[in-house]
């Protein structure tokens, strides 16, 4: 009686063990969310140059630049919404001007920016730029924004297209003395701005691409 109780005693141990690994290799097999980023191998280095004029409009004034340029890196990670996909760092405006005369942004890239993917859509991811951060000198002003801008990328032009909402905007972090009229903390400034994206040293358009 005793062996047999032991031999019903070891067999619903193993048949849970069984069961116990099943389960485990099931789960393992589950791919998790992947935004993959082309061309591999990842992670992979881009330049991005402005295509069009690039805009910052505060107070209805709009402060507008000829040239932009950046380097990015973007990398291939798992998770479905704001998951980090690349970083941007540094970046650089040149020809800037407004209504008062010439205009010196300067975009503080350490640390680096991040791009982050939210959703998918027929070769476009669409996410957002957190970690904005730069300053701006008009006439005796100067005022620096910080926060988040809108940002969605497709795959086939290789155009990084930049906007703002009510979610994802900027906001006038500090001011000097000289910037009554102009800036004021706690305004939302509103930024826009087209780049064409390659991969550095070719004429390869990145790519990124979700699979649920």
């Amino acid at each position: 009686m005793r062996n047999s109780l032991r031999k019903i005693a070891i067999a619903a141990g193993a048949a849970a063990a069984a069961v116990t690994l099943g389960a485990t290799t099931a789960t393992a097999g589950v791919a998790a969310p992947t935004w993959t980023v082309t061309p591999a191998p990842s992670p992979v280095a881009v330049s991005a140059t402005n295509s069009g004029t690039v805009s910052l409009s505060l107070n209805g004034i709009p402060l507008t630049c000829t040239t932009s340029a950046a380097n990015a890196v973007l990398a291939t990670a798992s998770g479905t919404s704001n998951v980090t996909v690349g970083t941007i760092a540094p970046l650089t405006w040149s020809g800037c001007t407004s209504p008062f005369g010439p205009v010196t942004p300067t975009a503080n890239t350490s640390p680096a920016w991040q791009l982050k993917a939210n959703s998918y859509s027929a070769g476009t991811t669409t996410g957002y730029i957190s970690g904005v951060k730069a300053t701006l000198t008009v006439l005796t002003c100067t005022f620096t924004v910080t926060g988040n801008v809108t940002a969605g990328y497709n795959n086939t032009s290789g155009q990084l297209t930049i906007g703002n909402n009510a979610t994802y905007q900027l906001t006038v972090a500090t001011v000097t003395p000289g910037c009554a009229g102009i800036a004021a903390v706690g305004q939302h400034p509103t930024y826009t701005a087209k780049y064409n994206a390659v991969k550095t040293g070719t004429t390869i358009k990145p790519g990124i691409v979700y699979t649920p």
